[in-house]
Formats: C-alpha cells, sequence, structure tokens
C-alpha cells in the first residue's frame, strides 16, 4: 500500500494515513499507481456530474467539473503548465529561459495565457462531450498520470527538485506496470476509441519530452505539471470529438 498511498499524497489534495516522509525512492516506485490515482480523481468527477447534471446547466456542471479536477490536484501542474511557457519567452536563449522560469515561481503572460487556454479548452470539451462524458471525466485525468510516467521514464534532468530526483528512480517495472493499468482501464472503459486517445495521449509524451531535451536541455518539474496538462486536456477534447 505504501506505493499507492505515496501516489495520492503526491498528485492530489487529500491527506492520506502513511508515514510524514517521502524519500526519492519512494515517489519513483509509486509512479505505477499514477494512472490508478488519475481514475480515482475521474470517479469523483463522474459522481458530480452524477449528482449535479440533473439539476444544473451543462455549462455550469462543466465548470464545477473542471474547478474539481483543480482543486483535487491542487493545481500543482497547472502550476508547472505556466513555469514552463513561461520558459519559452527567452527565445533564442531557451535554456536560459527555462533557467529564469524555475527560479522565478510567479507567472508570467505566456503561463497565464496557457493555463488560460487549457482550463477553456477542458471546460468546453467537457460541456459538449455528450453521451462520451463519463468515460472522458473517468480516462482524461488518468491518461494524463500515465503520461507523467513516460515521460520520466529514462529521462534526463536539469535541475535538482524533489519531484525530479524521485522521477529518476522510476524502473522499467514501474512503466510496464502502469502502462498496463492505463491500457486495461482504456478498454474495459472505451474500447477501441479509448486505444486510439491513450496512443496519441502517450505520442505527445514522447514527443514533447524530445523537444523540451532540446529547448532545456533535460526535464524539470515544471515539465511534468505541463505534459501532464496537455495530454489531459488532448484526451477531454478527443473524448469530445471522436
Amino acid at each position: 500500500m505504501r506505493p499507492f498511498s505515496t501516489a495520492f499524497r503526491f498528485l492530489t489534495i487529500f491527506p492520506w494515513y502513511a508515514s510524514p516522509t517521502i524519500v526519492p525512492e519512494d515517489i519513483g516506485r509509486s509512479t505505477s499507481f499514477f494512472p490508478v490515482v488519475g481514475f480515482c480523481l475521474g470517479l469523483i468527477l463522474v459522481l458530480v456530474n452524477w449528482l449535479l447534471d440533473p439539476y444544473l446547466a451543462s455549462e455550469i456542471v462543466s465548470v464545477l467539473i473542471i474547478a474539481a479536477l483543480i482543486l483535487m490536484a491542487r493545481a500543482q501542474h497547472l502550476r508547472g503548465l505556466g513555469g514552463t511557457f513561461d520558459g519559452f519567452r527567452a527565445g533564442g536563449e531557451a535554456r536560459a529561459g527555462f533557467t529564469v522560469a524555475r527560479e522565478d515561481r510567479g507567472i508570467g503572460i505566456f503561463g497565464l495565457l496557457a493555463v488560460l487556454v487549457v482550463i477553456a479548452l477542458k471546460f468546453r470539451a467537457t460541456e459538449v462531450m455528450g453521451d462520451a462524458r463519463s468515460e472522458g471525466l473517468l480516462l482524461a485525468p488518468m491518461l494524463g498520470r500515465w503520461a507523467m510516467v513516460i515521460l520520466a521514464y529514462g529521462s534526463d534532468f536539469a535541475d535538482e527538485g524533489i519531484e525530479q530526483i524521485g522521477m529518476q528512480h522510476v524502473r522499467a517495472s514501474q512503466l510496464v506496470l502502469a502502462t498496463a493499468i492505463a491500457l486495461a482501464l482504456v478498454i474495459i472503459f472505451a474500447g477501441r476509441m479509448g486505444l486510439w486517445i491513450a496512443l496519441w495521449a502517450s505520442l505527445l509524451a514522447l514527443l514533447s519530452r524530445s523537444y523540451l531535451y532540446r529547448r532545456a536541455g533535460g526535464l524539470t518539474d515544471d515539465h511534468f505539471g505541463a505534459v501532464e496538462e496537455i495530454s489531459e486536456t488532448l484526451a477531454f477534447v478527443l473524448f469530445a470529438s471522436l
């Protein structure tokens, strides 16, 4: 249970009774259960939708669903998204820009724009999802967190934050188990359509790693948040579109 409790504490706002001390190796081992944590968040979103949909307009329900998701994740991935896009403002001095973005924990105009676009896309996708809403709410958070494991495995890192140190301990066994869990859930709840969406989420994680290597010389904690948010948003959009 320790790896699961570590993943739950690491990725969500919810307290979990466990040892208060988390060492980097614990985070690496816990990544096997990142998709499970995402799926648990999805279950809560489905419950919120089930409770509110009979009484409120679809637009209002969609706003509350996305607000609940942001709250449950402590907005930590949105912060990473903002930091990553602020790093892009450096233009030719990309690595210097990412260094400045890591040192300045505020959010600039590029980061703010990225956060607003992602939230708007999630809200609109949830609103128009129709019959696929339950599947989308269940699986999009799971796919976003699975993408973090794909990004972490075998990666080089650009700084020494606790997230990166922990992610450096992701081994093939964690990636294989996380992938098996993610694909099993996708097949059970969304079938072939879900597999296509999972494929795109995994490709996004791999392409993002290659791009961020060129731009920043390695991964930072912000990059994990950015890839999670973008992969999750892509899943929301595809569930609304396919």
